[in-house]
């Protein structure tokens, strides 16, 4: 091979060749880069250019003379080709340095070339700084990896990188049909796509690829061929899943999901190729074309009308379920039922509410939501006007109605409270029955706050909840009458003066009368006994931690 002759690394054999014409070659290169992308062949063919008996104008070995011939051979004696993952300990290395020092015997240079260099241990790598610090003029290495960051900084430092990229899958499909021309044989558009797409980006994997598939099909071949022979999901497989979304047809995605595991599909590469599937619908929906897909020009047409069917943030939320999915399936017990409820969740798309449309409703005051049952000034005037003790008593029992919904709310109503208030009520356990709520505390302090500001509690509760009810205080697991449970009732008051008066000033007082039964007398608290003064110690005891004194008996 030549540096032509390098599909898709052209800045990297572009720099090498001017190099070499102008005898500035660097003692040290590093290559990295993904598998297959070209880093060892490019070391061979540096190998060959510096040491070609018979080199072009151009920089190019000759291919024909001795030197090129032993070293495409592996005879070469000039040039060293060691693998790293089983040469790693600082004996190789050493051993390396010892040769190194002997000059070539054929050609103009001797090159190491160290494949997989980031396996070999940090003791070898410390071996081999010091050569590379103060090579000899004929002494070259060349270094390449996959994994880049596992090399020492000090080594970096003392060489000259090239980063190869990954292949595009139009470069791959390029040189396989110069292959196939070579080798006579035919095969179609999207059959090379589907090899190029298994390969991932690795040439020499695309060619290892296409010999198992010609070794498959002979010199005759066919998507549907590749396909069988790669066990790979055909497209169309993925174009009735989104006509499953767009019908809405959860009973399709269970028929499909029974397909992928009959055929003995992996479920994750089946989701993998539907996340890439909606992916190229979201792409042809947001430019406008198809030049960005890595699929055969037949689904062109096809990806652009499937794409009119959905909007993008439809997309978006079809490839986060497929998304999630796929990371849930990593360690789910029963990837089956996992990869059914993706399928069947994206049917059900239409039927979910999403987060933002619902905060933009909320925000604009159109989102409708089931209305809370309260009791306006208007229901107490129409009682009024009736002057019927009878809807007095429907009031009430209407009231009572509403508490049982007391629990789910609670939480809303604590977070409408002042900060101080909001720790205090968090810290208790709730409970109700009827028209009757107890906040139990664990402290006894804690208890006494909410004492302190029973009446506070009792405002904001009936203004919030719009109800009537008793409120009781106590701390869990004392006994003492201090600790007893203190009950507070809410005034209705507000709510009869808050009637408009009228002529009939009779039906006011037989709703006042009436309303009485809510009301109930509050209990007396005992008085504490009178305690002897606080010293400035104790007193700022009281005031941080909430403290009291307990008399001794």
């Amino acid at each position: 091979m030549t540096f032509a002759q390098i599909v898709g690394q052209d800045h990297i054999s572009t720099t090498l060749k001017n190099a070499i014409l102008s005898g500035r070659v660097h003692h040290a290169y590093l290559f990295t880069g993904p598998r297959g992308v070209g880093k060892t062949t490019s070391a061979r063919i540096i190998a060959k250019a510096l040491n070609c008996l018979q080199p072009g104008p151009d920089a190019e070995p000759c291919n024909i003379c001795a030197s090129c011939k032993d070293i495409v051979d592996g005879r070469s004696i000039d040039v060293i080709e060691i693998d790293g993952a089983s040469n790693n300990s600082v004996d190789d290395v050493r051993k390396l340095r010892e040769n190194s020092r002997y000059p070539p015997v054929h050609g103009k240079y001797k090159l190491y070339i160290i494949d997989e260099v980031h396996m070999l241990s940090t003791s070898a790598f410390n071996a081999l700084l010091k050569t590379l610090e103060e090579p000899p003029p004929h002494l070259m290495f060349i270094f390449a990896t996959t994994e880049v960051h596992k090399v020492p900084a000090t080594i970096l430092s003392r060489c000259q990188r090239f980063d190869f990229r990954r292949m595009e899958i139009d470069s791959i499909v390029s040189q396989l049909s110069k292959i196939a021309v070579h080798e006579h044989i035919s095969i179609d558009e999207e059959s090379l796509i589907a090899i190029a797409r298994k390969a991932d980006g690795s040439m020499r994997d695309s060619q290892s690829i296409f010999d198992q598939v010609r070794a498959f099909c002979g010199n005759t071949i066919v998507s549907s061929d590749v396909h069988q022979a790669l066990h790979l999901i055909d497209t169309e497989f993925f174009f009735r899943i989104t006509k499953a979304i767009r019908d809405r047809n959860i009973a399709e995605m269970f028929i499909i999901a029974n397909e992928v595991l009959l055929k003995g599909y992996d479920i994750q590469e089946c989701m993998n190729g539907i996340l890439e599937h909606l992916r190229n619908l979201l792409t042809v929906l947001a430019i406008g074309s198809t030049k960005l897909i890595e699929t055969s020009s037949i689904y062109h047409e096809i990806y652009i009308k499937e794409a009119a069917y959905f909007t993008q943030s439809q997309l978006l939320r079809l490839m986060n379920i497929i998304s999630n999915s796929e990371q849930s399936l990593r360690y789910a017990t029963q990837p089956r039922v996992r990869f059914e409820l993706a399928l069947t969740q994206m049917a059900s798309l239409d039927s979910t509410i999403e987060i933002s449309a619902l905060i933009k409703e909320i925000q604009s005051g159109e989102y409708k939501s089931i209305p809370a049952a309260t009791h306006s000034r208007n229901d107490i005037t129409d009682i009024q006007k009736k002057k019927t003790p009878e809807h007095i008593i429907n009031v009430a029992n209407q009231v009572t109605k509403e508490i049982p919904s007391l629990p789910q709310d609670w939480d809303s109503f604590v977070k409408t409270c002042d900060p101080g208030l909001q720790i205090l009520l968090q810290s208790v356990s709730l409970q109700f029955k009827e028209n009757t709520i107890k906040l139990s505390a664990k402290q006894q302090f804690i208890a006494d706050q909410l004492q302190s500001r029973s009446k506070d509690i009792s405002v904001l509760i009936s203004t919030f909840f719009q109800i009537t009810y008793i409120l009781h205080i106590n701390c869990e697991g004392s006994v003492s009458q201090a600790a007893q449970s203190h009950s507070f009732h809410i005034s209705t008051d507000h709510i009869v003066h808050d009637i408009p008066k009228t002529q009939n000033q009779g039906g006011l007082e037989s709703l006042s009368s009436n309303a009485s039964f809510l009301k109930k007398e509050e209990k007396i608290i005992p008085t504490p006994p009178p305690q002897r003064p606080l010293n400035p110690t104790e007193k700022h005891i009281v005031d941080v931690f909430g403290a009291r004194e307990i008399p001794m008996k």
